[in-house]
C-alpha cells in the first residue's frame, strides 16, 4: 500500500530541515569569510557604544573588515582602510577604562583605533596572538600607512 504524505507531514519535514539548512548556511558563510586567510576572532564596538559584538576580523591587502559571527551576508559589517587606521590605545585585562566583552579570557587585549572616517574611533577585543598578527599586517604595509601613537 502506498501512503501519500499529507500537509502536516510536509510541514514537519520542513521544520526538521530548516535548522540544518541554517547551520549549513552559517558554516558556508564562515568558510567563505576565512578562505582568503588573515582572519581572527575579535569583538568590536564603536566609541560611545557600550555593547560589544562578537565576530571575525579579516585583513586583506588594503582594508580591515569586521564580520558579525552570526549573520547571513557575505559583506563586512564594518570596513576600514589600512592607511587610515591609527592605533591609539591598548589595554590589557583589568586596565581598560570600559568593561571587557562578555566571555573575555585571560589573554584578551582591547585596542582602540582612530579610523579617519566619520564613524569615529573603534575598539577591538582580541587575544594577544591575534593582536600581534594584526599589528604585523599593519606594519607590513607601505611605510606611510603604519601609524601607532601609544
Amino acid at each position: 500500500m502506498r501512503q501519500d504524505l499529507g500537509l502536516i507531514d510536509w510541514i514537519l519535514i520542513v521544520l526538521a530541515l530548516t535548522p540544518l539548512v541554517m547551520l549549513g548556511a552559517l558554516a558556508f558563510r564562515r568558510a567563505a569569510i576565512r578562505l582568503p586567510g588573515g582572519t581572527v576572532e575579535a569583538s568590536f564596538r564603536q566609541d560611545g557604544d557600550n555593547r560589544w559584538r562578537h565576530g571575525v576580523v579579516a585583513y586583506r591587502t588594503d582594508q580591515l573588515f569586521w564580520f558579525r559571527s552570526y549573520g547571513v551576508g557575505l559583506r563586512p559589517d564594518a570596513a576600514f582602510d589600512r592607511g587610515a587606521l591609527q592605533l591609539v590605545a591598548r589595554h590589557d585585562e583589568g586596565t581598560a577604562p570600559m568593561a571587557f566583552p562578555p566571555g573575555a579570557v585571560e589573554q584578551t587585549v582591547v585596542v582602540r583605533f582612530e579610523t579617519g572616517t566619520e564613524c569615529g574611533p573603534v575598539w577591538f577585543a582580541m587575544n594577544k596572538d591575534a593582536l600581534t598578527g594584526l599589528l604585523a599586517w599593519m606594519e607590513a604595509g607601505p611605510q606611510s600607512w603604519f601609524r601607532m601613537v601609544i
